[in-house]
């Protein structure tokens, strides 16, 4: 898995070459990935919409189902400017997670829900009596200790984050089932809980992911996964409960990684198909005078260097050669595609 993420963190950062800021609504293969983020984590909780539906409500303006629809902007709202912050934090080397990035999450999804009266708790705020999760065997932590669990929790990935202990894989699995068997909010913790999954792999230098939901078998999967990592946490909560206070070491030592290993496969892999996605670069979007390095071409066309380099020597596609590295323009290799595809 680490030979995974290592080939993934490498891909990114020949997209952000590329593209410049990948993670953005006028990147079109950006907007389509987190159209279908929204699409699948609104669905783990049970609120299905398709595709047009969704177009029809963030791009047109359109009239749908209220509790879906404010469910969907809710989601937009608090992911795209979270998603954002988190990009900005990276560039400038001071990712970190604050409680209040926690509580504007939840003010941000939540809020059209409250206004049209689906939503009767109060937003950001932390919840103040016993709760039952739905799909679930945990029992959350008492409603008392929610807020010393929360800063614990927090303490303890801005020290990681910091120290840079383990990959962001395997942080934000942690956090996210940690997140989860806190359960800190009256509702809207599945949604808070993976949208700040994305938050935390975005500040690390990675990308959203869509965890999928669509299916009964998507999301079982998904509720399995959280079960099988959750009893760690669980015996956490309850020894809190019981009085005992916890440091970040002590949090380290009660915690046996190899629970959460499934769910970092989850992660990676939806990493993977995150930036497969991204990949589909659409070059009109790039200066068509663009000098693109052909090893960079090789991964967007999906064809090997040589058979690039071969193209050049043949005279069938233009190209400039600065010391030991070929380059091609963005109008040149379109141009040559566009050929290719109309005699196909």
């Amino acid at each position: 898995m680490k030979n995974k993420l290592t080939k993934i963190e490498k891909e990114i950062k020949q997209l952000r070459k590329i593209k410049g800021n990948v993670i953005h609504v006028s990147n079109s293969e950006w907007y389509s990935l987190f159209k279908d983020e929204i699409r699948n984590s609104i669905a783990i909780e049970g609120i299905f919409v398709n595709r047009q539906e969704l177009i029809d409500v963030l791009e047109r303006n359109k009239r749908t189902d209220k509790h879906r629809a404010a469910s969907i902007l809710g989601y937009f709202d608090a992911a795209s400017t979270m998603y954002e912050y988190a990009v900005n934090q990276y560039k400038e080397n001071e990712f970190s997670v604050r409680m209040a990035d926690v509580k504007q999450i939840h003010t941000l999804l939540m809020r059209y829900e409250k206004d049209m009266g689906f939503y009767t708790g109060e937003l950001g705020e932390f919840r103040k009596t016993r709760i039952e999760v739905a799909h679930s065997t945990f029992y959350p932590i008492n409603e008392f200790y929610v807020r010393q669990s929360m800063e614990l929790l927090i303490e303890w990935i801005n020290y990681h984050l910091k120290e840079k202990t383990y990959d962001p894989s395997l942080l934000g699995a942690i956090f996210h089932v940690w997140f989860e068997s806190i359960h800190p909010f009256r509702d809207g913790n599945g949604r808070v809980g993976r949208i700040l999954l994305s938050y935390i792999l975005i500040g690390c230098g990675l990308i959203n992911i869509s965890i999928k939901g669509i299916t009964q078998k998507n999301r079982e999967q998904y509720y399995d996964i959280l079960e099988k990592a959750d009893d760690q946490l669980e015996q956490l909560h309850r020894k809190i409960e019981k009085g005992k206070r916890f440091n970040v070491n002590d949090v380290d030592h009660n915690i046996d990684k190899n629970y959460f290993l499934e769910f970092v496969s989850v992660i990676i892999d939806s990493l993977e198909d995150s930036v497969n996605r991204i990949k589909r670069i659409n070059l009109n979007d790039i200066d068509q005078e663009a000098l693109i390095p052909l090893r960079d071409l090789a991964k967007i066309y999906d064809y090997s260097q040589d058979y690039l380099r071969n193209l050049i020597n043949r005279g069938k596609l233009k190209g400039t050669k600065k010391g030991k590295i070929w380059y091609v323009k963005i109008k040149d290799i379109a141009s040559y595609v566009e050929k290719i595809n109309s005699k196909s």
